[in-house]
């Protein structure tokens, strides 16, 4: 049994890690040491609900997107990360048979609404990985001014693209196209 103080800074493996199943608190582990997330703002709510119902939307209109919500990624033996939203570009349509007990695949594109005190946890360490692992596609979303910055792969590498206008496609998931400006609506934000 873990000490009443909370998990934060132990270590331990991915599967010791997700053996615990729920736990009180936000958190994550990374290269084997428990992190804790911060508690996700009021807009950062409203700019995750919008993101996840533009995806929800593609994929009902027949888009191919598998997408997870704040669902526990194993990446690596000792790496278990929580991204706000990811996806992956399936080969063929999903079936309820088809959903694994467990994800591990690196995503095709992986989406982080900022909350208050994650900027260099979600900019640096959790790209950082993701880049490690093979994400195609991420994207950030500060949801203090609706700025949205861009990652694809090129290589072994995520190399930052530029965003501009009030869209945002996708090249990980062909034929998604985020609004960004009902993105900045959602989060009372003019779009930056």
């Amino acid at each position: 049994m873990y000490p009443s103080y909370g998990l934060a800074g132990l270590r331990m493996g991915a599967e010791e890690y997700l053996a615990l199943g729920k736990t009180p608190e936000r958190c994550e582990l990374i290269h084997g040491v428990v992190v804790m997330s911060p508690r996700p703002a009021p807009r950062h709510s409203k700019g995750f609900q919008e993101i996840l119902f533009q995806l929800g939307q593609f994929a009902r209109a027949g888009g191919r997107a598998d997408v997870y919500a704040q669902t526990d990624l194993k990446i690596s033996d000792c790496s278990v990360l929580r991204p706000d939203i990811y996806a992956y570009y399936p080969s063929t349509p999903m079936t309820a048979a088809a959903i694994p007990d467990r994800l591990s695949e690196a995503p095709d594109l992986v989406v982080e609404v900022l909350s208050p005190g994650s900027e260099a946890y979600d900019l640096i360490t959790k790209k950082e990985e993701y880049e490690q692992r093979g994400v195609k596609e991420c994207w950030v979303i500060d949801p203090r001014d609706a700025r949205t910055r861009a990652w694809h792969r090129e290589g072994s590498r995520l190399i930052e693209s530029l965003v501009e206008g009030l869209s945002l496609a996708s090249r990980a998931l062909p034929g998604f196209t985020l609004d960004l400006g009902a993105l900045a609506k959602a989060i009372g934000r003019p779009p930056a």
